[in-house]
């Protein structure tokens, strides 16, 4: 067992196993799942960013949204759906696996799955004014998708509140990578994810990504306002 994941036995199950089981009989192969190295991740920028309230967009088999909903429980705070996870195949591929993980966890509470696309739910979000100081992005990877994930994030994360992608070798995630360091510097600042890593980004592999640009997760701390001014120059990407 994974001492991160230890603090959430139904975390530590789920990545003890190769494949799970769905109530309904379906097994999946536990591969679209984030990986233990992101869950550190997410589990040290929680104690570090001390969000409000957080969201996620790509939920599938649950382990970021049962290491979210757990850290808040264990940070002592009541259940009032502080956490949003956004994923529009929850029931109709997944087959609620991620749902019926959290509702073992006993952490349903925290939680509020929006069952609909991404391009959808944050508009509405947005509309409702809601604001989040934690959010990871992990749902599409089409370069369009993850472009509008970002484009409302930008605009639903707090001040000094922090924007995770995940997944940034991947060409159409990396093209957006490339456009928010080009054109929202004065907004939005990189991260060194490093110190949240497992290694704590002392290996000579990370430091050889993250000289490349080449790591898997990005992140990004809101400095300014939301969007950009009208007449802001484009700088290619």
């Amino acid at each position: 067992m994974n001492s991160a994941l230890s603090f959430c036995p139904e975390l530590a199950t789920l990545y003890s196993c190769d494949c799970v089981r769905a109530d309904s009989g379906k097994e999946f192969t536990l591969t679209a799942c984030s990986t233990v190295n992101n869950l550190v991740i997410l589990k040290n920028l929680f104690t570090h960013v001390a969000p409000r309230k957080s969201m996620e967009i790509g939920m599938a088999f649950g382990g970021s949204c049962l290491m979210l909903a757990a850290m808040y429980q264990k940070a002592g705070q009541p259940p009032r759906a502080q956490h949003i996870a956004i994923d529009p195949f929850q029931t109709n591929h997944w087959e609620r696996i991620g749902i019926q993980a959290v509702e073992r966890a006993g952490l349903s509470g925290y939680v509020q799955v929006r069952e609909e696309l991404s391009s959808a739910a944050l508009p509405s979000l947005v509309a409702q004014g809601e604001q989040f100081d934690l959010i990871y992005i992990d749902g599409s990877h089409l370069f369009e998708d993850v472009f509008i994930d970002a484009f409302y994030s930008f605009r639903l994360v707090s001040k000094n509140g922090a924007i995770i992608f995940d997944d940034c070798r991947d060409v159409h995630v990396k093209k957006v990578i490339q456009f928010i360091r080009g054109n929202m510097r004065e907004h939005f600042e990189e991260m060194d994810m490093g110190p949240f890593r497992q290694d704590r980004g002392q290996t000579i592999k990370y430091k050889a990504a993250r000289a490349l640009r080449q790591v898997q997760v990005v992140g990004f701390k809101r400095i300014g306002a939301p969007a950009r001014a009208w007449n802001s120059r484009l700088v290619q990407f």
